[in-house]
């Protein structure tokens, strides 16, 4: 997921805290429900559109259609 535009480890650790543990687990998921699920976890907003909005949609895009390269490294 680190290879994602704008998905870096904090990224990573505040959607760990809503359940999120694969990339797979993002397919089919809404962006800014997403966000507003981070959000409410944190207690307080601390994502914010449209920044957080497109980092969903890139972590969203990715689980439902990864790049080829990925791919073929999955399968070595």
């Amino acid at each position: 997921m680190l290879a994602v535009r704008l998905c870096g480890p904090r990224v990573l650790a505040r959607l760990e805290s809503i359940g999120v543990e694969r990339l797979s687990d993002l397919a089919g998921r809404a962006a800014e429900e997403l966000v507003a699920e981070v959000n409410i976890e944190a207690g307080r907003p601390i994502w914010h559109p449209p920044v957080a909005t497109e980092a969903m949609s890139n972590l969203i895009a990715a689980a439902e259609f990864p790049c080829p390269q990925h791919r073929l490294e999955q399968v070595r």
